[in-house]
């Protein structure tokens, strides 16, 4: 199945990311907007090829608020966007929404990695996998399903244990996971750092990702990038 980026693709995906993350979504035509911490005032809003009237809309939103951000989702090498949009910054650009025909993926389960176990946490429409090593979180994701997509989020391996092949590890025991289910695309964020591993595994370039806050915010971490600093994470 071949994707499209578009405004029901980027709708799909909010709606995994914002799962896996526990936020509040809601959809509102083209304005997909998630609550980042409960009953915080941390609202993002995402979009993809808006209006002028919508971005407007969404710009004076967000201007409220230092702890709210505007995500974009464009075309790669789109020119037009700009580093700033009417008083609010861009924070990050590194990012990019990949893709991938999940019938090229494995069905089966990876190997685990010798010295290494593994746990599943099955949620409410999400599975967070986990690498242990001993008592220590080596590495980790999670994954949601969206109706017949397959949204990948939050891939992180602890610094101690990187270059032994975890992030693959993961990734590939993610996509087994969601085959489970009637899937055909899969779904997420990569940030410039695993880019490279994402392509080597089957994934496509959709797009890019531009993250826009007031020039006070103090939220300069890129807000999508698969990562988990697993400080208060289930």
């Amino acid at each position: 199945m071949t994707s499209e980026l578009n405004d029901a693709l980027v709708r799909t995906w909010v709606t995994g990311w914002a799962r896996t993350h526990d936020y509040d979504v809601d959809h509102a035509g083209s304005v997909h907007s998630a609550l980042r911490s409960g009953d915080s005032d941390e609202w993002e809003y995402v979009l993809y090829a808006p209006d002028e009237a919508d971005l407007q809309k969404v710009i004076a939103e967000v201007t409220k608020s230092p702890r709210r951000l505007l995500t974009l989702i464009a075309e790669p090498g789109d020119v037009r966007l700009k580093d700033s949009l009417n008083g609010l910054e861009r924070i990050s650009d590194e990012e990019k929404l990949m893709a991938v025909d999940m019938d090229t993926q494995d069905v089966e389960d990876p190997i685990t990695p010798e010295g290494y176990s593994t746990t599943r946490d099955d949620h409410d429409g999400w599975t967070l996998f986990t690498v242990l090593d001993g008592d220590t979180v080596a590495a980790r994701g999670r994954v949601a399903i969206v109706d017949e997509h397959a949204i990948l989020d939050r891939i992180y391996t602890n610094p101690s244990h990187r270059r032994q092949g975890l992030g693959t590890f993961v990734t590939r025991a993610l996509v087994a996971i969601a085959l489970e289910d009637d899937v055909e695309v899969g779904l997420l964020v990569a940030n410039a750092e695993g880019l490279e591993l994402y392509e080597y595994l089957g994934w496509t370039l959709l797009g890019d990702v531009y993250v826009y806050g007031s020039p006070d915010s103090d939220r300069t971490r890129p807000s999508h990038s698969q990562f988990d600093d697993l400080k208060g994470q289930a």
